[in-house]
């Protein structure tokens, strides 16, 4: 689907002298826009019309295409949609282009992201609607001020004031997005028409500027959202494996309670049925694929499935690994002597051989995208090897496959890491050790726990900063590392 961006950036401006080029926060007014117009996931096609030329060699340095309006389009009193009406009769004359949707995009909207375009435009590809504007739900009684600075009332009549709560259902404009078909716009040459869908954005993301009030004020509130979204994992859609497990299932719930939507793979997905289910009034997105990660075709199966059901992947974790109990019904399963090779093969099936196929089906949609976080679960015994000792008189054992799949997974990392880099993807390892469980013994707990500086196991909860760290933009300048979070075992 062509979707075309048209973004209006004329040089004269009578609140505020070159407003399109006035700096906030550092950067000029036009480099929010164009950025959260190149940013999104659907848009395929960015246009700024412009009559001045340092405005063109701004959008140009930014990456959007430049087109120059004619003067009669660039007066105070020029409408938005013949401007709109020359560039399609600009690109279907010279690139023989005609997109199917169009999305207006005024630069006094600093504060609208690309995840708010994608949500307006996914809603108006979902519901097929005509139109699709953006605003914010409107409960306020307004009133008039007349000339003699009496006011009168505007919006209701005072001797039938409804309550609060009988006022919804009122919605305003806020001017930061109007999305139509094309056939709409060319049946009635206006940005809105035919049946029209509303997209909600919150009140303090649909800030206008009109004067340098409103730019002082904004830009208090972009130096906030700075840190307000930095570990920000918000509408992200997000590929989980092993996501029934222990620590699966902790990070599955984490992202979903942090505003993530989860696409969760497992072979047996019991539990990621159950979450699904416990977040099924929420509005984000769960869908859970059973998939056994040692046979190659379900699992590229199970990537198709994903891809067609999330129009976007932002983050991919490799969690999934290989745990049997057939292991402990062999006699002497601690012998790496007679350790059934099956098993070892089984090991980097799902360890190793699955994660390259997730990320070879994964990769190709974040390069269209331009950016993207995998994350590879390694282990503290991926970077040294394990203490044997801590399993004397255990009914338990670390099998050969396990340690030196983990240990692959971190070039695995590297490789990816220093290929796709240029394409604003980063790929980082995550290393975490063991967790505390009831099934295990307070001895082995305190044997484990002795090797570390803090003297106890892990607990599930001390995993979660680590990981809504490298899903969100808080890590964006790292690829290539292995976060280690084993309370010093591997510092020693």
């Amino acid at each position: 689907m062509k979707i075309l961006s048209v973004i209006p950036a004329r040089g004269g401006s009578k609140g505020i002298p070159l407003k399109n080029l006035v700096r906030l926060d550092g950067k000029p007014l036009l480099d929010y826009t164009v950025n959260a117009s190149l940013e999104s996931k659907l848009v395929n096609r960015t246009i700024v019309s412009t009559d001045d030329k340092n405005i063109a060699g701004q959008a140009k340095k930014l990456g959007a295409e430049v087109i120059i309006r004619p003067k009669k389009l660039s007066t105070d009193e020029s409408l938005l949609e013949p401007v709109i009406q020359h560039v399609l009769d600009y690109l279907n004359t010279k690139k023989k282009y005609q997109p199917d949707i169009i999305v207006l995009l005024q630069n006094t909207s600093p504060l609208r992201s690309s995840e708010h375009i994608d949500g307006a435009l996914s809603l108006l590809i979902k519901n097929e609607y005509d139109s699709v504007l953006s605003g914010y739900p409107w409960q306020i009684f307004s009133w008039k001020v007349k000339r003699d600075s009496s006011i009168t009332p505007y919006s209701y009549d005072p001797q039938k004031r409804a309550r609060r709560q009988e006022s919804g259902g009122r919605v305003l404009e806020n001017g930061a997005i109007y999305a139509t078909t094309r056939n709409a716009f060319k049946k009635s040459q206006c940005r809105i028409s035919g049946k029209v869908g509303f997209f909600s954005m919150p009140m303090e993301f649909s800030y206008d500027i009109d004067d340098n009030g409103d730019l002082d004020s904004t830009e208090l509130i972009l130096q906030q959202q700075k840190i307000n979204n930095l570990f920000s994992v918000k509408g992200k859609n997000i590929v989980l494996t092993g996501a029934s497990g222990l620590l699966g299932s902790y990070y599955a719930r984490t992202l979903l309670e942090a505003g993530a939507n989860m696409a969760l793979i497992d072979h047996n997905p019991q539990v990621s049925e159950s979450i699904k289910k416990e977040f099924n009034n929420y509005r984000q997105t769960v869908q859970v694929y059973k998939c056994d990660l040692s046979k190659p075709k379900q699992v590229r199966s199970t990537i198709k499935k994903i891809i067609k059901d999330f129009a976007t992947i932002d983050v991919l974790i490799n969690n999934a690994a290989f745990v049997s109990a057939k292991t402990f019904g062999i006699k002497d399963f601690k012998n790496f002597e007679t350790h059934p090779f099956e098993l070892w093969k089984k090991a980097f099936e799902v360890n190793v051989d699955a994660p390259l196929l997730l990320c070879q089906g994964i990769l190709g949609i974040m390069k269209k995208q331009k950016n993207g976080s995998i994350i590879n679960i390694s282990s503290n015994y991926g970077i040294v090897g394990p203490d044997f000792d801590t399993y004397e008189d255990e009914k338990l054992w670390t099998p050969p496959g396990y340690a030196v799949t983990k240990s692959a997974i971190l070039n695995l990392t590297r490789y990816i890491a220093n290929l796709y880099g240029k394409d604003g993807i980063r790929c980082n390892t995550f290393s975490p050790s063991g967790v505390a469980t009831n099934k295990l013994s307070k001895r082995f707990q305190n044997r484990y726990g002795s090797r570390n500086a803090f003297k106890r196991m892990a607990k599930v909860s001390d995993y979660a900063g680590p990981m809504i760290f490298l899903c969100s933009e808080a890590s964006g300048y790292m690829t290539g590392a292995n976060l280690v979070v084993d309370a010093g075992w591997t510092a020693k």
